[in-house]
């Protein structure tokens, strides 16, 4: 026998949520298009998370020991203020 790809699940929702996702024409095509948007979300967040954590890393090793130029404008330089 073949194997099930897909799983029947019982969801309580509110009674507006109920009369909107009736106004669709496929409720199971909606709810499972809903739940991959939401994880792609959920993934996309955690990717640009993990890159901005990679970058200060790698932006904290490369200036341990680095000193600025002499003569180059910083933050605390006196010809930017």
């Amino acid at each position: 026998m073949a194997e099930r790809k897909t799983e029947r699940v019982n969801v309580w929702l509110t009674p507006e949520q109920v009369a909107w996702l009736k106004t669709k024409k496929n409720l199971s095509e909606t709810v499972r298009a809903m739940v991959t948007e939401s994880m792609n979300l959920e993934r996309l967040a955690q990717s640009v998370k993990n890159r901005a954590a990679r970058k200060m890393a790698g932006k904290n090793e490369s200036t341990v020991g680095k000193r600025r130029p002499t003569g180059s404008s910083g933050k605390n330089s006196r010809s930017s203020r």
